[in-house]
């Protein structure tokens, strides 16, 4: 029923608002009735009293029979009686004697106080309350006085030695608690509409503001979906759904570059595969045709073999990227001297070094410099670098193995070269899957740019790092870091 974010939101809020406004009209319709009544309740039992007191005011049982004696030759004291009545329109009063016959009344509530009287039920009610505490005081509904609730007390008229005589009785309407209290719930009702509208209206811009870059972000998710790369989020202040858009646009961002990367990808490798093949199948059809001379053959079936030899790397290239990107390549990590490994990759090289007439450099700083390591990888990583180092110097210039512990006590291993270098464009790039640039393409026939991704990722694996620095035209120095081989 509630799909959008917006009903959710707004749905929740006013629940709890209306909840909200629904206690506090409680609590405060409690607070006013409690306080109303306490207040009514002082003023009808004072009215009580003070009738009581003026009627018992003068009167001596050995001069008067009753009360009403007493009544009949002190007239005053029913004007008396009267003017409390109307002292406060709200509370009314009347005398009777202890039998509950009606002496003394204010004029306008004559007709009230028989129905009173007459209630014989409520009466005796009374009367057992005032034989028993002197005062009756109760906030009830009473038909002699018409609907709603009312406020009664009654207190006992004693004479001088403390006899009773009669009984003052005081009662007033609670109507104007309820006329009070109505006034205040509506109050807070408008009060809480004005907020309710004042709400709404800020839930609605703050909502749309949250909403609407996740609607757009929604429609880019579509076109990323369908290949489209270049639709952005507009980036709109510094809250979380800002930091979301900036976090979606470099999502963006890199799966364009990985796109674009793939395309180049795919390129580079059909271009990889048509020249081996296409060189393959020109040399299988002149031998067949009988165009290659009998005295060529054997060339031509070497180069073959060479072409074929090529497929094969790029296809075992291939296989381990997709190895190391799915996690299926396991490392088997050992104790390895790096200093003996780097020498051994050097004599093994060293056929490329002589035909380049290298001056070669070999600096270790220790005999022997332990590393936690697979071997073949730490030897994969090791060679691919030398290789490079090799392939891409000048004839006759310098190539220096460097290897030390630092202050951090890492081990440190750097390979540098006096050469063609890489260029400030291709340097941020080179450890990229199938990065190649335009100069290494000229030179490096048989890599499709996935030898420094596997360096940068073996190390990585054995918690290394790897840097470069170059200078276009003069050198270039790789320079790897592994954490020194620790004995448990």
């Amino acid at each position: 029923m509630l799909k959008s974010i917006f009903a959710k939101y707004i749905t929740a809020v006013t629940v709890i608002v209306l909840a909200s406004f629904c206690i506090l009209a409680s609590i405060i319709y409690s607070i006013i009735t409690n306080d109303f009544v306490d207040r009514k309740m002082t003023d009808v039992e004072h009215s009580a009293r003070l009738a009581a007191d003026v009627t018992s005011y003068g009167f001596e049982s050995g001069h008067y029979d009753s009360l009403t004696e007493y009544f009949l030759t002190h007239p005053d004291i029913g004007y008396a009686i009267n003017s409390l009545t109307h002292e406060d329109s709200g509370i009314c009063l009347f005398v009777t004697d202890r039998s509950g016959d009606l002496l003394l009344t204010g004029d306008s509530f004559c007709e009230e106080a028989e129905r009173v009287v007459a209630d014989s039920a409520f009466w005796q009610e009374l009367l057992t309350e005032l034989e028993e505490n002197g005062l009756y005081r109760r906030s009830r509904s009473l038909k002699s006085l018409g609907e709603g609730t009312h406020i009664i007390c009654a207190v006992n008229i004693y004479d001088e030695s403390e006899q009773v005589i009669g009984i003052a009785f005081a009662c007033a309407s609670s109507f104007s608690a309820v006329s009070l209290v109505s006034t205040t719930v509506q109050a807070v009702i408008l009060a809480c509409l004005w907020i309710m509208l004042a709400m709404l209206i800020a839930m609605y811009i703050l909502t749309e503001r949250i909403v609407d870059p996740i609607k757009r972000m929604s429609l880019a998710s579509k076109n990323y979906a369908e290949g489209k790369f270049d639709t952005r989020i507009e980036v709109i202040g510094h809250d979380e759904v800002a930091e979301l858009s900036v976090a979606f646009n470099h999502m963006a961002d890199e799966l364009d570059l990985l796109e674009k990367k793939r395309n180049q990808f795919i390129s580079d490798v059909s271009h990889e595969l048509r020249s081996p093949m296409m060189a393959i199948l020109g040399f299988v059809e002149g031998i067949r045709s009988g165009s290659v001379p009998e005295d060529q053959r054997d060339y031509y079936l070497d180069v073959t073999a060479d072409e074929i030899k090529r497929l094969s790397r790029l296809v075992a290239n291939l296989l381990d990227v997709s190895r190391l990107e799915m996690g299926d390549k396991k490392l088997n990590f050992v104790k390895c001297d790096i200093c003996d490994k780097a020498f051994f990759v050097l004599v093994s090289l060293e056929k490329r070094i002589e035909e380049k007439r290298l001056e070669v450099e070999f600096d270790a700083k220790e005999d022997n410099l332990f590393v936690r390591a697979d071997d073949d990888a730490l030897h994969r990583v090791l060679y691919n670098l030398c290789e490079n180092a090799i392939k891409f110097s000048h004839e006759g210039a310098k190539l220096k193995i460097s290897i030390y512990e630092n202050r951090a006590k890492d081990v440190v291993l750097e390979v540098y070269n006096e050469g063609i270098g890489i260029s400030a464009e291709d340097l941020p790039y080179i450890f990229e899957r199938f990065y190649k640039s335009d100069k290494s393409r000229g030179q490096d026939k048989k890599g499709v740019g996935l030898g420094l991704y596997f360096v940068k990722t073996i190390v990585a694996a054995h918690g290394g790092e790897i840097t470069a620095e170059s200078e276009e035209g003069k050198y270039c120095r790789f320079v790897l870091k592994f954490p020194r081989y620790q004995d448990k």
